[in-house]
């Protein structure tokens, strides 16, 4: 559920209790007061009303708590508090939680159902948020506001698509592995989905509608949303970025991943950043790259943190650019060996620490070198680039990344058979015709060939084959937005 609605939610359940006490107990008539002879009747109707407001306290109903004579305000507080209530009490009751049960080591988060529970939950708390308020403060349809270029009836039918279809994926969410029956019904129900909310949507509202929740928009607004001046520039960013994703759908880069499709989307990764250039122009395209960098967003963390000059991020941006040259050029001298080079470049790394201390300070730089991809390319003996390689992997779970490999030059000699592989746990596994097959979505790979006869920490290979790999672990970066199902 949302923070906000959960706080909300919260305070008024905190408050019901009471406010229910003051308007059910007795009056000080009926705590001893009893009405007499000389007191007079009892007004007209006063116990049809009290019969009234037990029984529309005893429904929750906020409607009939205020035709009982409550308060608006308070019927409202004391109708959300009672579906919270509600919730809590299913919650505490719910498969796992019995109180019986004193094993609190156990992890109950894959009870089966768990999943579908709690979108009843929320879709339960989301209609009394709406009842009360208007809005369920985006707890069913995404951010508050997203959804505002729609009339109310659209968004509304729109909600109950979205909730319907949620819980009717979430019976696939078991935890554990999916079969290919389960794969099979879910592109069903997602083909279902789109046409249900393509029979709901006109054309023009419907490509709204995905700019703003699509996994390739959401995509677009973490990495760029920052930077981003104008809606016209967001539709382009997210024309090319929808193209990308249904060319390579995220559903399709999970498992076994064979080595020519990894290729293929590193090559379009690539593209797909110098179509983006070429779509907003250098200097937009600068600021754009800069917002999605993760490294730079570990930078600029540190720089609010610590109260940092604001220049010294772009210190920290100099520093990698004159690194990322330097590292090339020791990588390209093939009149050096191999061994020697991996050296060189190595050494650049204390170098770059020098440079990072004098800009961030001892504790900060310290905390940025644990991160930065860059530094961990140097200290591999690696060369690196700011910018995409021709051949170097993409980010196979739709991450910015901040750097690129570069391969040595001479690394292609033929009938060389080593495999050089930098931070490459977990380890990737080879099949028997020595192709290479992604098992883990936190590990990148790309193939090349070298010379070299260092000794190689991944898997051994078969005599004669000649696919060499290098596997680089995920650059840190931005959470990627959770894939519709």
């Amino acid at each position: 559920m949302k923070p906000a609605a959960l706080i909300l939610a919260a305070s008024l359940l905190a408050n019901v209790t009471l406010v229910a006490v003051l308007v059910t107990r007795p009056s000080t008539r009926d705590r001893g007061t009893r009405p007499t002879a000389t007191s007079g009747p009892l007004p007209a109707g006063s116990l049809a009303v009290s019969d009234a407001l037990r029984a529309a306290l005893a429904s929750g109903d906020a409607a009939a708590l205020a035709a009982a004579g409550v308060n608006p305000d308070v019927a409202r507080d004391l109708a959300l508090g009672r579906t919270l209530a509600r919730i809590a009490d299913r919650a505490r009751h719910a498969p796992g939680q019995a109180a019986a049960d004193d094993r609190w080591w156990r992890n109950r988060t894959g009870t089966p159902g768990a999943r579908a529970e709690q979108l009843v939950a929320r879709r339960e708390l989301s209609a009394a948020l709406l009842a009360a308020f208007g809005t369920d403060l985006g707890l069913a349809g995404g951010e508050v506001g997203l959804l505002a270029f729609l009339p109310s009836a659209k968004r509304d039918a729109l909600r109950r698509i979205t909730q319907d279809y949620d819980e009717m994926f979430a019976a696939f969410a078991t935890g554990g592995p999916q079969l290919a029956s389960d794969k099979e019904k879910l592109r069903l129900l997602r083909a279902e989905r789109e046409r249900d909310i393509a029979a709901l949507l006109t054309p023009e509202e419907r490509e709204a509608y995905d700019l703003r929740t699509s996994p390739s928009g959401m995509t677009v607004r973490n990495r760029y949303g920052d930077a981003i001046e104008s809606e016209a520039e967001l539709a382009k960013t997210f024309a090319l970025q929808k193209a990308f994703d249904e060319k390579f759908p995220r559903e399709a880069m999970t498992g076994r991943i064979a080595p020519e499709t990894i290729r293929a989307r590193s090559e379009a990764e690539r593209q797909l950043d110098q179509d983006l250039r070429t779509a907003v122009g250098d200097a937009r395209y600068a600021a754009l790259r800069r917002a999605a960098d993760p490294d730079l967003r570990t930078v600029d963390a540190l720089v609010a943190r610590l109260s940092l000059p604001p220049a010294t991020a772009d210190n920290v941006v100099a520093t990698r650019e004159a690194f990322a040259a330097e590292s090339q050029r020791i990588n390209q001298d093939a009149a050096v060996p191999m061994p020697q080079r991996r050296a060189q470049i190595q050494e650049l790394a204390g170098r770059a620490k020098t440079e990072l201390t004098r800009a961030l300070g001892n504790e900060a730089a310290d905390a940025y070198a644990q991160t930065a991809p860059w530094l961990n390319f140097l200290q591999s003996g690696m060369a690196y680039s700011t910018a995409p390689q021709a051949g170097t992997p993409g980010s196979l779970m739709g991450g910015q990344q901040s750097v690129y490999p570069v391969m040595p030059a001479g690394a292609s000699a033929p009938g060389s058979g080593r495999s050089m592989f930098i931070s490459s746990a977990p380890p990737v596994e080879l099949s028997a015709g020595g192709d290479r097959a992604l098992t883990n979505p936190n590990v990148q790979m790309m193939t090349f060939s070298t010379s070299t006869t260092e000794t190689a920490t991944a898997p051994a290979i078969s005599p004669g084959q000649t696919r060499t790999g290098i596997a680089v672990p995920s650059p840190t970066a931005a959470p990627a937005p959770t894939p519709t199902p």
